[in-house]
């Protein structure tokens, strides 16, 4: 099969091309502003492309008429930039995306749109997210951070209106945490928004600087490796009964707290480095962590029956995901990365 990756220079794209190179069946051209993350990895049946969706629109068009299916992952996934800049989150999460979407629909690709865990917005009630039944409830326009779901949540519903229309063959992926190497990056010491919770208590844990609990720590959350990811995504590429259908990917059995996790990755760090973390807790309130407009939410875990249903399992647990993760940015080499 020939797949074209957009946004392949990401930490979801780049883990998903080692992936596939290393299956080697399928023939995969990737496109991105940058290929840092790609560094390493190569293979016969791998091309990088560099180019932007927004400006070069031509290559973006021939790749998507080339394809068999495309896999779209084009996003700003920061919550910081949600809170500063949510026209640009707009812009680029859902009307560069619906260029995507209209390749696909001109050449007759099938389109592999991934979206978010946040769409579900708000718990509402102490249950399973399943991809079908599942309200989604946004918080409201004052607070700005939730223009990455609605943007998300919005692309949903015109491919699923494509699908029902009949004239677009998709799948719709919902990341609940994938965490593995590659992620984000580092920040220093103190450092207030930007990446996701992982990149900022690794970095805090390598710096030696305060591990900020947001709003005190107590959200809940589930991780998924990314190893993990990258095989849901195969068996949603290669199986016939997942085509449009949308499919939560993650694993209930990691639910932790943000504090739990700060407590479990500490230990982690002491048995990798024989050092004790040194790090002060500091309880910060969301505003103040990532800017006005910030909301929180807390949540429950996936319901992945559907993919199980197609054969897939997650294999990995908390300690396995977060102790490669670590080991990972502990080499001297990945602290270059701290901005």
């Amino acid at each position: 099969m020939k797949i074209a990756i957009f946004g392949v220079g990401g930490f979801i794209g780049s883990n998903l091309v080692e992936h596939l190179v290393e299956e080697g069946v399928h023939e995969v051209v990737g496109m991105d502003v940058t290929n840092s993350k790609l560094a390493g990895i190569e293979g016969a049946n791998f091309k990088y492309i560099e180019g932007n969706v927004g400006s070069d629109v031509t290559t973006a068009e021939e790749l998507t008429e080339w394809a068999d299916a495309v896999v779209d992952l084009i996003a700003y996934a920061n919550p910081s930039i949600y809170v500063e800049a949510p026209l640009d989150v707009v812009q680029l999460n859902f009307f560069e995306n619906m260029k995507i979407l209209d390749y696909c629909l001109k050449y007759q690709t099938r389109l592999i749109q991934y979206s978010t865990s946040e769409v579900y917005g708000k718990r509402t009630r102490d249950e399973e997210y399943v991809e079908d039944s599942s309200d989604l409830v946004m918080g409201p326009v004052t607070k700005q951070r939730w223009i990455y779901a609605a943007s998300k949540q919005l692309l949903e519903r015109i491919i699923h209106g494509h699908g029902l229309r009949g004239d677009l063959d998709y799948s719709v992926i919902r990341p609940f945490n994938f965490v593995g190497p590659r992620f984000d990056y580092l920040v220093p010491a103190g450092a207030k928004g930007g990446p996701r919770v992982f990149s900022h208590f690794v970095s805090a844990l390598i710096t030696g600087g305060p591990i900020h609990l947001v709003d005190g720590g107590g959200q809940h959350r589930c991780f998924t490796h990314i190893k993990d990811a990258s095989e849901a995504f195969s068996t949603i590429l290669e199986h016939p009964a997942a085509h449009n259908q949308i499919f939560n990917i993650g694993n209930p059995d990691t639910n932790i707290t943000m504090r739990g996790l700060a407590e479990m990755m500490g230990g982690i760090y002491t048995e990798l480095t024989g050092k004790a973390p040194s790090n002060e807790i500091i309880e910060i309130s969301g505003e103040d962590f990532y800017g006005k407009g910030y909301e929180d939410m807390d949540r429950v875990p996936p319901n992945v029956d559907k993919l199980r249903a197609l054969g897939w399992t997650p294999k990995r647990d908390l300690d396995n995901i977060f102790r490669e993760a670590i080991a990972f940015y502990l080499e001297p080499e990945r602290h270059a990365s701290i901005v």
